[in-house]
């Protein structure tokens, strides 16, 4: 059975520019050298091709560089060996492993920070685990002789901060194999990352806590250093999560372990939100302000304050900007939108009751042509609390009403 993990529907925000320069940077450094190596004695030692590219895949074949790139132990304290190591691979099926899975793990983490940061953080792991992995062996193991290589144990790391940031998101894993033996069978599943990354983390406890019956010690293998990983990744992603360091959209472990990721935002961090939504709102005055002044396009600013309206509970247009708006569309001839906005203004309960009033009846009574309706407006106005001017206006208006009506109701009489 053979599984391969290529795809996610954890949220991408960057491109994996980092990721894809890395795992090219590792095929290249791999094919460096085996080419002139192998290829130069082939006729030496082996007499098929074949043959020379089977051992070279799947035996070590692979050039895996001088023993000063890769992280050594009982030579002392070499800390650039954690990074250049992770360069350095076995053979072409340790190169392949390493490169699919540092794609996968790779892409979530970057997809979230962006490459500088990504850089700063493969790095970091590549150098702590081989600082740690040195200091262990001086320490504990002085009379140790041996080297490790590889990416795995960074690899382990972004798994382990993908664990933190993404730990309900899927993984899209393609498995392929025979089924009872006789029949070939590809499938294709969403495992999520918890589920891939815990059965990964539990081989490697396994095989470690094996190690240490057997031998009494943990020494630097390839499991060992893997956990190593992978608890400093966990680490990272932990710090970074607390720190708001990287915004996970409440999906990371500890927002999915406390619910929060099923909440809406207003349940969540209704602080936030009113936070938010006062900025906009703060944004969307701004703009109104600005269309106003320009004063060519009330129906523009009018529009804008009919969407604010709509999309935030908190929004409310500052009376003077209101009084702006009906003002420009009565003065521009917009009469169904200065309408709008003036049984709007009115139905609020705004402090120009009654000089809106008398705007809005100046103009039924007018281009409109509804006096009938323009009664009914003057009806609702106090008059003992209009000025002298404005009372001269009513009075007009309401003569003006009348009289429109009184034609009206003749002309529809002589009609008849």
């Amino acid at each position: 059975m053979v599984f391969i993990p290529h795809g996610t529907d954890a949220p991408i925000y960057h491109p994996p520019i980092a990721t894809l320069t890395i795992v090219v940077l590792n095929v290249l450094l791999f094919f460096a050298t085996p080419f002139v190596h192998h290829f130069q004695e082939f006729d030496q030692a082996h007499r098929r091709l074949g043959h020379t590219i089977a051992d070279w895949t799947f035996e070590g074949g692979g050039y895996d560089g001088p023993d000063a790139y890769k992280l050594q132990y009982g030579v002392g304290l070499k800390p650039w060996q954690g990074i250049t190591s992770t360069f350095l691979h076995a053979n072409m099926i340790h190169l392949l492993i390493n490169m699919v899975f540092l794609w996968m793990f790779g892409m979530i983490v970057e997809g979230k920070i962006g490459w500088p940061r990504f850089l700063a953080i493969y790095f970091g792991i590549a150098l702590l685990r081989g600082i740690l992995a040195q200091l262990f062996c001086i320490i504990f193991l002085p009379n140790l002789h041996t080297a490790s290589m590889g990416a795995s144990s960074v690899v382990f790391g972004l798994m382990g901060i993908a664990l933190v940031w993404a730990p309900l998101n899927t993984i899209q894993v393609t498995f392929a194999g025979n089924r009872y033996r006789t029949q070939q069978e590809v499938s294709e599943v969403d495992v999520p990352i918890y589920g891939f990354a815990g059965c990964f983390l539990l081989i490697e406890v396994i095989y470690t806590l094996a190690m240490l019956q057997r031998h009494g010690i943990i020494a630097p293998t390839a499991h060992t250093l893997h956990l190593l990983g992978t608890i400093l990744g966990l680490a990272i992603g932990v710090v970074m999560v607390k720190r708001n360091w990287v915004d996970c959209e409440h999906y990371d472990i500890f927002s999915v372990w406390a619910g929060r990721h099923t909440m809406k935002p207003e349940e969540r961090d209704p602080e936030g939100v009113a936070r938010k939504q006062a900025k906009v709102v703060e944004q969307g005055v701004k703009q109104i302000r600005e269309i106003l002044a320009a004063g060519d396009n009330p129906q523009l600013a009018y529009r804008a304050h009919i969407s604010m309206r709509e999309k935030y509970a908190s929004w409310s247009l500052p009376e003077k900007e209101f009084l702006i708006i009906i003002k420009q569309l009565c003065d521009q001839q917009y009469e169904n939108d200065a309408v709008a906005a003036m049984e709007e203004y009115l139905k609020a309960g705004r402090p120009k009751q009654n000089q809106v009033r008398l705007k809005l009846a100046s103009m039924l009574v007018g281009s409109m042509a509804q006096p009938g309706q323009a009664l009914r407006t003057l009806v609702a106005i106090n008059y003992d609390k209009l000025s002298h001017r404005e009372r001269q206006i009513y009075d007009d208006i309401s003569a003006k009403a009348k009289a429109r009506r009184m034609n009206n109701a003749a002309a529809n009489e002589l009609e008849f």
